[in-house]
């Protein structure tokens, strides 16, 4: 089994020279299996070891048990292992999901702040084929695509799963090979999570009354599929570099581009949106083909979608993006005595300056303008909109509703909360970003200048 781990590690690249690699270890007999054996190749590897256990809060006692097993276990060999506590139960009923969900999101998060804080290189993960083949069920049954059926991957971003081509009997002997003991989680046997029902009952049977090598058969099925989507993927971000902007943790999809794609690659660019947001996990067919059908849609056509997260059809675009992430709330800032303001809710700020020269240029930068600064009546306030905002315009008498101005210029409602206002009184004087009213343009009579930068 050696042989075969070093094979796995070689043929995908897991480890380099002085790697720092931080192990997952819950006491289970396939992590105690890794950390061994990585244990065992820390000299051939030349590789440092760092060990990391996460107490769930869940079988009390036992679980108490589990860490002081690991922890026993690492200071015999002089590994340096640290435990985290958490819990779980409560986590899962606060964040709303399950606590298979929860137990998950808490150990990566773990696993990946204990690579910042120990300048880990590579985390490492007990996964195994048995692992990998209820993975693929539990997407099947979900509803998946090509990526739910590659199944676990041996190696992503810094994640390396070394036993990932190994049996879990291939595991448990190991174990029995080398004398070494390791913890039996009873939950494991418990069939109230659909990882164990898969595990003791849906495998079991199909391999008896169907496919004695289910496993090795739905496994290798994965890896030709993963090779694909891989190619897949390529293409598709190609596709994305041309017609996706990126601003404000929104993601703005050209239609007419869209329009013009291959279902295959609209399905998955629009898949790696919403995994670059948010997660996958409650994204289901039918949320993808909504968003899809949204490209023939009217403007302001809108869906709401797991987690918070909303596709809208604009004039030329479809917007995906976090609400809850993105809204900006109501701001107002004073301009006393021409003090410079920061806006915290936008991280911006604005400066002021009088000029009173003879002779000048007008600047045509976007963010820095001037204004004719005997106009101004009242105090100068930094603001977002509210309901009745006015701008004067060239070309109309009067003034026009700011609402229907953002209108004319095709700004999505989203957008909008985070546009600020510069106000004299009730009067706009500056969309900052976009015009200046008419009304307070500097012109030959214009005595004093008032020069407003924002950035």
């Amino acid at each position: 089994m050696v042989d075969k781990v070093l094979n796995t590690i070689q043929k995908f690249n897991m480890i380099d020279k002085g790697d720092n690699i931080i192990i997952g270890v819950s006491g289970g007999a396939d992590s105690i299996c890794l950390l061994h054996m990585l244990y065992s190749l820390k000299s051939k590897l030349d590789i440092d070891l760092h060990v990391v256990h996460v107490q769930h809060g869940i079988r009390g006692k036992d679980a108490d048990e589990d860490a002081k097993f690991v922890e026993k276990f690492c200071d015999e060999r002089g590994i340096v292992c640290h435990v985290y506590y958490f819990n779980v139960k409560k986590l899962a009923k606060e964040n709303k999901l399950s606590e298979e969900e929860m137990g998950r999101k808490v150990r990566y998060q773990v696993f990946s702040d204990a690579s910042k804080e120990f300048s880990g290189t590579k985390i490492a993960l007990a996964h195994h084929i048995n692992d990998n083949a209820e993975t693929i069920i539990m997407n099947l049954l979900r509803g998946t695509g090509i990526k739910g059926i590659g199944g676990i991957r041996p190696k992503r971003d810094n994640i390396i799963r070394p036993l990932i081509e190994c049996t879990r009997e291939e595991v448990e002997k190991y174990c029995v090979d080398n004398d070494i003991r390791y913890r039996d989680d009873y939950t494991n046997q418990m069939e109230i999570y659909t990882r164990n029902k898969i595990r003791h009952t849906v495998i079991p049977y199909i391999e008896n009354n169907f496919n004695q090598n289910f496993i090795t058969n739905l496994v290798n099925t994965a890896n030709l599929v993963r090779s694909e989507d891989d190619y897949i993927d390529k293409i598709v971000l190609k596709e994305k570099e041309k017609i996706v902007k990126i601003k404000n943790k929104e993601y703005s999809i050209d239609t007419n581009e869209f329009l013009q794609l291959d279902t295959v690659i609209k399905r998955r660019l629009v898949r790696h949106i919403i995994g670059e947001i948010s997660s996958l996990k409650d994204i289901e067919y039918k949320h993808i083909n909504e968003i899809i059908q949204l490209a023939d849609k009217q403007v302001s056509k809108r869906i709401n979608l797991p987690k918070g997260l909303i596709a809208k059809k604009t004039y030329d675009s479809i917007i995906i993006t976090n609400l809850g992430e993105n809204k900006i709330n109501d701001f107002e800032y004073e301009a006393e005595d021409l003090s410079k303001i920061y806006i915290k809710e936008l991280n911006k700020h604005l400066d002021f300056r009088i000029i009173e020269e003879k002779k000048y240029n007008i600047p045509k930068n976007l963010y820095t303008k001037w204004f004719d600064y005997d106009k101004i009546k009242d105090n100068l306030k930094v603001r977002s909109r509210k309901s009745g905002d006015l701008i004067a315009i060239k070309g109309i008498n009067g003034t026009k509703k700011l609402k229907k101005y953002f209108i004319d210029c095709k700004i999505p409602k989203e957008q909008r909360d985070a546009i600020p206002l510069l106000a004299d009184g009730n009067n706009i004087i500056w969309v900052i970003g976009y015009r200046i009213s008419e009304a307070y343009k500097v012109t030959a009579s214009t005595k004093k200048i008032l020069e407003v930068r924002y950035y």
